[in-house]
């Protein structure tokens, strides 16, 4: 993903009508990245890798999508337009959680801390967590061809073409792909 800041606009996403895929992941926010912002606020220092506002803006955003998206009807998608801003930092934190699994020395840190919370407040393995912000980053990620066609037409919100049919059928493969269906 490339670097955005601030000023980049929204990006749009299409997103499953079915929220199980959020709110399964809903204690990411919770339980995981709101800990480790608070802790990385306190020490003020790069001990958790990223600054606590990257932690804080992914966090917010699953906690957000979990509690607003309700469930749609089968079939049925939503179109939400997000900040590059950030869909960069859940970027980061995923990358940052690869990088303590794979055992990063730069991460010693933060590895020590998620073995403390996978002793208490996880209900997980930090496996487990990896595995659900994988899926949360790639749905919300999702770039592929596909995506653009049903953006377009979900925002003009006419009738479905054959090409539409068809990017959702791509969608939705893709998605199912990384369990997210």
């Amino acid at each position: 993903m490339a670097r955005s800041s601030r000023s980049e606009p929204d990006r749009p996403c299409v997103l499953p009508g079915d929220p199980a895929w959020i709110q399964d992941a809903r204690y990411l926010d919770e339980d995981l990245l709101s800990s480790i912002a608070v802790l990385a606020r306190v020490a003020d220092d790069y001990r958790y890798v990223l600054p606590a506002i990257a932690y804080d803006a992914a966090a917010g955003l699953i906690g957000r999508l979990a509690d607003q998206l309700p469930a749609a009807p089968e079939g049925q998608l939503y179109l939400l337009a997000l900040p590059a801003w950030e869909l960069e930092h859940l970027w980061s934190v995923l990358q940052v959680l690869r990088r303590v699994r794979a055992g990063d020395p730069e991460t010693g840190e933060l590895y020590e801390l998620l073995q403390e919370l996978e002793q208490g407040p996880l209900p997980c393995t930090v496996d487990q967590c990896l595995v659900d912000l994988q899926r949360v980053v790639a749905v919300l990620t999702l770039d592929i061809p596909a995506v653009r066609t049903l953006a377009t037409a979900l925002a003009l919100g006419g009738p479905r073409d054959a090409a539409a049919h068809q990017a959702y059928d791509e969608v939705q493969a893709a998605w199912a792909a990384f369990g997210a269906m």
